[in-house]
């Protein structure tokens, strides 16, 4: 089990400090739940600092993979996780303003108890497809003899296409 880090957001990017690690997929529940096999590890490393206008953030790192789902086979696949993210801490009431200002700036509310495993998850989780799939000729379909759509008629379908 991995140890919970807790941070004051604010004070975090106020002083420049860095967290550092490894989390568990297995530690995050929400992910989880949307996965073939909860093994593995993500890495990840927190940067606090303050933009040219001097408003705090966040920069969030994370590496490592996890085996989604596919929806095409429902086989388990590797999917890699490599995200950089940089969020606004905001106030409560300074929330909704921040994401009218600048549309490609994410912002979160600024905590001083955040919790980093889930910030983690959120972030992970918010990146994923909608629908993953295994990478185009990977899927487990065609060893079943099945095209992408799983019916075994278009398959014969498609056959006949090429003839």
């Amino acid at each position: 089990m991995f140890a919970r880090h807790f941070i004051d957001s604010p004070d975090f990017a106020r002083n420049g400090r860095e967290l550092r690690g490894e989390v568990a997929v297995a530690e995050m529940p929400r992910l989880r739940d949307m996965l073939a096999d909860p093994e593995g590890k993500i890495g990840y490393f927190v940067r606090g600092f303050q933009d040219k206008s001097g408003k705090p953030m966040l920069e969030v790192t994370m590496d490592g993979s996890c085996q989604l789902i596919c929806q095409r086979c429902l086989s388990g696949f590797a999917y890699p996780v490599h995200l950089v993210s940089r969020l606004l801490l905001a106030q409560e009431g300074e929330l909704d303003e921040s994401s009218v200002e600048d549309d490609e700036l994410d912002s979160i509310l600024a905590d001083k108890h955040l919790d980093v495993f889930a910030l983690l998850e959120e972030e992970i989780l918010l990146s994923l497809p909608f629908a993953p799939k295994h990478p185009a000729g990977a899927c487990q379909l065609a060893a079943k003899g099945l095209d992408q759509s799983g019916n075994p008629a278009f398959a014969v379908l498609a056959g006949l296409k090429d003839k």
